[in-house]
Order: C-alpha cells, then structure tokens, then sequence
C-alpha cells in the first residue's frame, strides 16, 4: 500500500509487494506478501521546534502575570480601601460630636494623619503602575508575536487534521482489508449452467390455474391476455384483454380491468382504441404502460401509450411478416404469429423469422422506449416447427403440439451462453387444443395462455 499526497491532499494505493527477481524459492512455491505503507508530505515534516517554543513562551507569559510585583499592588488597594471606609467613620463621628474643646481637636488631628497615610499609599500605587507598565507594554508585544506566530502554523496545517484522521481511519480499514484478503483463498469462478436462472433451471409447468371463456365468446380464437409486469403507478392490479376479429388476423381495440377480480366477473372493464395502425396477429404485449405488437400489414413494430394513446412504429430489420414465418402445427399454422413479443426480468423481446436465418427463429431484444434492437440472436430453430415461444430470464423456450390435450415445451436457447437445446420434453396439459399465446410474465412468474377463445395461466417449476 502506497500513501502519496498531491498539493497538500492526502491519497493512498493499495498494494501487495511482488514476488522476489532471482531468489531461492523453489518452483510452485507460495510467495509470501505483504502490505505495506508509504507515507510522503508534499509540505515537509511540521516544525514541531516552533511549536515547543511557542508553547513554552506562552508558559512563560503566564508565570510573569503571577509574580509577586502584581501582589503588592492588590494588597496596598485593600489596604486603602480599609482605611478610606475607617477615615469615613471618623469623620461622620467629627461632624457628630464637634464642639471645639481638646478631644475634637485631637480627632481632627488624627483624620489629618490617616489622609496622609492615605495619599502615601496612592503615591506607591502610582510609581508601581508606571514601573509595572514596561512590563506590561512587554508582554503585549510577546503576546502580539505569539498569535502571529500561530497563525502562521495554522495556515501550514492546509491538511485540516480533523479531516485527515478521518482518512486516516479509511487508510487503517483499507490496510486491514488488504492483509485479510492476502489470507483468502481465491474461490474459482463458477459457470452458470445453461438453461438455468437465478431461481434454477425450468423443469416443469403446472396444471391450468384458472381458465374461463374470454369475454366476447367462444367465436374469437384469437387473442392475448395478462397484466403488466412494470406497471405505472396506480396500474398495478390492471388486468388487459385483446382479441382479433372473425378473420383471425387484426384487432382495434383494449379491454382494461382494474382488478383480477373485475375481469372475472366482466364489470368495469375500459375499451381503448387504437386511432391508427391496428394490431395484427395475436403476438401482442403490455410493458410498462404501453401495447407493443405487429402493426397491421406492416413489417414494422408498434408501441401504443395507454395513457397518451400515442402510437410509435418502427420497422423490424428483414423480419417475415404477413404469414410469411407463421408458428404452425403439423397440420396447419396459427395466422399472422410471425412477430411474436415477449416480456421477461430482463425487458422486452420480440421474436421472428428472417429469409436471411433461412426461416429459423431470431431473437432480439428492444429498447422499450423506441424499439430499437440492442442484441439479437440467430438460432437453429425453424420457426414453423414451433407453436409458440416465451422467454424466463433470457432463456427462449419453443413449445410444440402433441395431442389435442397436451403441449410440450421441447427448446431452449439461453441468450447468456448461446447454447441451444432441442430434447427438453417438458408436457404439460391444455384445455383446448390450440394455443394461439403464451407470455411469460416476470412479477407473477405465471404463464398468460390464450387457447382457442380460452384465457388460461399457468405456474412454472424450477429446480
């Protein structure tokens, strides 16, 4: 650990002293370290001589106020202070009992004599101040010089010594973290598993936690549903509905609930509207207070404030659009799925196809503000083999259909690693044999489903 002071200002570096150059440690043998400390004042050492000196003339002025001339002064005052209260009873007494025979005169007499013992006493009090004033006049200048010469001690001490023992204090804790992390054994480094969260590694998904019909009836297969997992303030417990019309391919509007318990008994609930660019494909979601979709007919992405209800769109580079990379079945495909936006503890995603990754899925990750890409990946995953996609904690899970009854999540790709796998086998049960939307949603850890008309959620396992 080094010290140094730049301009009158403390400052320190840590270090360790390195291994010896040439020694006679044997191959692979520990080295010993230690901490070290290297002190340097940019200002030079304090004159601690001046100071003594100082102090001890100041010692000396306190001695010299003391001395025994300053005692005879206070004792002659208190003499004369006796003597003028006596002087003034003797003369009450005169003025009382004055008749002129010998005894007045004899009291007269003897006034006289105490007024000149009197002006005696003053006469030394006089000689004594002119006498005592050279002393006086002396110590005034060694005083004078005294303060000077502090004074300009104490604009030496541009260190401040109260802030400087503060940093003192840190220098010591600094020093005594340094030698204990000389004694700790370096932990190695652990590489996180792939496919594995903060929470553990996806191993299973739930049965159906709720289920019900969506509000507009059996005839709206297509839709999305779920809550807002940032929320703005007083939204928390807002529940949102979108579904598309009889064509499966567009929707205009949002249905808003304040509460779940509002959206499962369909009271309360707020329609907005989009004024332009209505939803297409039911790959929507709702992130911190805005509706992020598929614009309509568009290969761009649109962002619909719900409190300004202003619309932001923004083309997604080279993306399949209008049915072109489509999530399918074995047997038929789910219309207009090809951007497919998902939400998770790290943000907003959107998911796709492009002709240049040969169809498979690409991942990228969005700035929620203005939807620009900040990362994306490339994948080996052919989109159309898959029926949908969510994403837990940078991980991209594809699920795909098995039976009328059951769905299987069967890949994942984990954006922190780059590693892919595609034998997961993850099943789990549906309550109707399409699922047309999945969402992973980060501040409930459930599943948001929307299948064949159904709203469902589910909840997730980890290891």
């Amino acid at each position: 650990m080094a010290l140094l002071t730049l301009a009158g200002t403390l400052g320190f570096l840590l270090l360790s002293t390195p291994p010896p150059v040439g020694g006679d440690f044997q191959s692979g043998a520990r080295v010993a370290k230690r901490c070290y400390c290297e002190l340097e004042m940019s200002d030079g050492a304090f004159p601690w001589p001046r100071f003594e000196q100082l102090y001890s003339l100041s010692g000396n002025c306190s001695q010299k106020l003391n001395v025994e001339q300053f005692k005879e002064p206070i004792d002659i005052i208190a003499d004369v202070k006796q003597r003028l209260q006596e002087l003034v009873q003797r003369i009450n007494a005169l003025e009382e009992e004055y008749d002129g025979d010998l005894y007045s005169i004899v009291s007269f007499r003897i006034i006289e004599i105490e007024s000149a013992e009197l002006t005696d006493l003053l006469n030394q009090l006089q000689e004594m101040k002119s006498k005592n004033q050279g002393i006086m006049d002396d110590l005034v200048v060694k005083v004078q010089n005294i303060t000077n010469e502090v004074d300009e001690l104490e604009r030496y001490d541009r260190l401040k010594v109260v802030q400087e023992h503060r940093k003192s204090m840190i220098l010591k804790r600094s020093l005594s973290s340094c030698q204990s992390a000389l004694l700790v054994t370096p932990t190695p480094p652990v590489t996180a598993h792939p496919g594995s969260c903060s929470f553990g590694k996806l191993v299973g998904v739930s049965h159906p936690k709720s289920s019900m019909l969506n509000h507009y009836g059996s005839s709206y297969r297509y839709g999305s549903w779920g809550m807002d997992p940032w929320p703005a303030l007083g939204k928390e417990d807002q529940y949102w509905l979108t579904i598309l019309s009889s064509s499966n391919r567009y929707g205009n509007k949002i249905r808003v609930f304040s509460s779940y318990r509002k959206f499962l008994t369909h009271s309360g609930a707020v329609d907005v509207t989009f004024k332009t660019h209505n939803a297409q494909g039911s790959g929507g979601t709702m992130y911190k207070d805005a509706y992020y979709y598929n614009c309509y007919n568009l290969d761009q992405l649109c962002r619909f404030d719900m409190t300004t209800q202003e619309i932001l769109s923004v083309k997604l580079p080279y993306a399949g659009f209008n049915d072109k990379f489509p999530y399918c079945t074995a047997s038929s495909c789910y219309g207009y799925s090809d951007m497919d936006l998902a939400t998770d503890e790290n943000g907003l995603w959107v998911l796709y196809a492009t002709e240049l990754n040969y169809g498979n899925l690409v991942i990228s990750q969005l700035n929620a503000t203005d939807m620009s890409l900040l990362k994306s990946w490339n994948t080996t995953l052919y989109k159309r083999s898959a029926t949908n996609a969510f994403l837990v904690c940078g991980i991209v899970y594809a699920t795909r259909y098995v039976s009328s009854e059951v769905e299987e999540i069967f890949y994942m790709f984990d954006t922190t690693t780059g590693v892919e796998q595609n034998n997961l086998a993850i099943q789990f049960r549906k309550v109707s044999p399409g699922i047309q939307y999945i969402n992973y949603n980060p501040r409930d850890k459930l599943l948001y489903v929307y299948s064949d008309a159904y709203v469902v959620s589910y909840s997730l396992f980890f290891s």
